[in-house]
């Protein structure tokens, strides 16, 4: 199966990518009438953010502060967004994306990871790839433009990385971040590992210094040899590193990454809040993603809630299915494929589409329907029912492949009389192309099988027991 997340890099990006396993204090997420929400777009047919589908007639659109269409939206964006909501449907006055960073990718190996002008930038399945499957393809000197989570120290965790092809050398790119030993006389400072000299800049903002979040602006890529960014503009941005600002009396909605975490103050993407009482974090941890719930209290961040983010990625009993499409259910919001029937939640399923012609191309969007069963290939990442009755998926992925092949990854369950595996309910048949099961493989081993579906069983060709 194609893993956005590989075995090279696994190790370097656990920390980041780890997701919360509980919330707060259980308590039903509150609503409002006025939504002022800042979280990524998981789906369009109107616009879904943060788990609430949005009608976008009359909407204000806005990319890097330019107006635009909706068809210029991305899944994997993480927008801001104001209108209202009653935490089911809503409307939207605007809708503002900017992305995190737009440039040059200086590194991207085993020892670095991807490295995009001095920020490691991390991922998972749920990551956006436009214009590219792989990560490999981002070799040093094309550019790219990523929106994700900050954490305040140079990575990034990326919702959408878009593939802008080999820079040209005189476009502008543009990098945001927390200013670093800043050197006043010689005219430079950091941001993540990447030195920034500004002494040619046309245009700097009062009040640099250490601690603040800036965007850079430059027209050349970081030199090959120093790796020193020159800047042409270096500009304050307001409302922190994440952007999260607003009046008196508003009522916020944050998704985003715990970057540090005490007794007192909690801090996500790289920006600190104090923890007020009545709020326990004692679930939480740094690397969890979380979603807040803000009151502005005049000019303080105030919050009200904190919760695990709806889109967990490490949930007991997960499983990650790739075949061609048998089936699907416009009514019922299900898929079936690999033999496993998922549903699929239109507010928070997260739904790619990456075929060879896209529905987007077509000014279409893409949604259930746009499948053809029998013929489309779709990756689907799942997670148990609460009730311990199927599955619904985190993210659906539409292929450009015509594969025949399964190939099903999750918990196997091993019969204690027989022997007999399965996984999600799919029987494993490795005795028809005689394969050896690898050594360690038991009742509850996470494990990967490859196969063709013959009669609803998995004629296993390759199996291999996952870390």
């Amino acid at each position: 199966m194609k893993m956005k997340v590989s075995t090279l890099y696994a190790a370097m990006f656990s920390a980041m990518i780890g997701v919360a396993g509980c919330s707060s204090d259980g308590d039903t997420p509150s609503t409002n009438s006025d939504a002022n929400v800042r979280g990524v777009i998981t789906g369009f047919g109107s616009v879904y953010v943060d788990g609430v589908e949005y009608e976008t007639d009359g909407t204000t659109i806005t990319i890097d502060g330019i107006p635009a269409s909706e068809s210029e939206l991305h899944v994997g964006m993480l927008v801001n967004l104001t209108g209202s909501d009653d935490g089911t449907n809503g409307n939207a006055l605007s809708i503002e994306f900017d992305d995190d960073l737009e440039g040059v990718v200086t590194a991207n190996d085993a020892t670095s990871g991807l490295v995009v002008m001095g920020h490691t930038i991390t991922f998972d399945n749920s990551t956006n790839f436009d214009g590219f499957t792989d990560i490999a393809e981002l070799t040093p000197g094309v550019e790219v433009e990523v929106s994700g989570y900050p954490d305040g120290a140079g990575n990034i965790h990326a919702t959408y990385i878009e593939l802008e092809g080999t820079y040209n050398g005189t476009d502008e790119i543009e990098v945001k971040g927390i200013v670093a030993t800043l050197n006043e006389t010689a005219m430079t400072f950091t941001i993540g590992s990447m030195t920034v000299d500004y002494s040619a800049a046309t245009s700097v903002d009062a009040g640099l210094a250490d601690g603040v979040y800036v965007e850079v602006k430059s027209e050349s890529a970081p030199d090959a040899t120093t790796g020193i960014l020159t800047a042409t503009k270096v500009e304050l941005e307001d409302g922190g590193e994440y952007g999260i600002d607003g009046e008196d009396g508003e009522e916020l909605e944050v998704e985003g990454l715990i970057t540090a975490l005490d007794g007192t103050t909690i801090t996500v993407n790289g920006q600190t809040f104090t923890i007020p009482d009545g709020i326990d974090v004692s679930g939480f941890a740094v690397g969890d993603m979380i979603e807040l719930d803000i009151d502005v209290v005049g000019t303080e961040l105030v919050i009200t809630e904190i919760e695990e983010d709806d889109l967990s990625d490490d949930v007991p009993g997960k499983i990650e299915v790739e075949a061609i499409v048998t089936a699907t259910d416009t009514v019922a919001n299900t898929i079936t494929l690999g033999g496993v029937t998922i549903s699929v939640d239109p507010a928070n399923t997260i739904m790619m589409d990456h075929a060879v012609v896209t529905e987007q191309s077509l000014g279409l969007t893409f949604n259930l329907g746009s499948i053809v069963e029998g013929t489309d290939r779709v990756e689907v990442e799942a997670i148990p029912n609460a009730d311990g009755t199927g599955y619904t998926a985190i993210s659906l992925e539409r292929t450009s492949s015509t594969n025949a092949v399964v190939e099903l990854e999750g918990t196997v369950v091993i019969d204690a009389g027989s022997g007999a595996m399965s996984i999600a309910g799919v029987s494993l048949d490795v005795t028809t192309n005689s394969v050896v099961v690898p050594g360690g493989v038991v009742d509850g081993s996470e494990i990967h099988a490859n196969g063709l579906l013959v009669g609803g069983v998995l004629e296993v060709t390759v199996i291999e027991l996952e870390d």
